[in-house]
């Protein structure tokens, strides 16, 4: 942190560390602290401040992308543990999904 940097951007970095942590429930919080410090119509940012702020945004973004993208896996292999509890899928030689083995079978397995 910068001795002149504006709160806007310590509030991203507060963000970023979030994040990293894993600490969603924060979040919302920061946001609105972030959205207020923006506000500020007494706040004078000059372009250096600007492109710190907009740097720290455009990590954040990456971030969040990868956090998405985590999330998204993490479901669809929840899904895929739950299908395979309700039996075992194939496919015929036209790929079409076939319910192949009962579900006493697979729980057998």
């Amino acid at each position: 942190m910068l001795a002149n940097e504006p709160r806007a951007a310590v509030i991203l970095d507060e963000i970023h560390a979030a994040l990293l942590l894993r600490d969603y429930a924060v979040l919302a919080d920061l946001t609105k602290s972030l959205e207020e410090a923006l506000a500020q119509p007494a706040q004078k940012l000059d372009a250096a401040a600007l492109a710190v702020i907009r740097g720290k945004a455009d990590r954040n973004a990456a971030t969040l992308i990868a956090v998405q993208r985590g999330i998204r896996a993490a479901v669809r292999r929840i899904a895929e543990i739950r299908s395979v509890s309700n039996g075992l899928v194939t496919y015929d030689r036209s790929g079409l999904r076939q319910q192949s083995v009962s579900k006493g079978l697979a729980q057998r397995l």
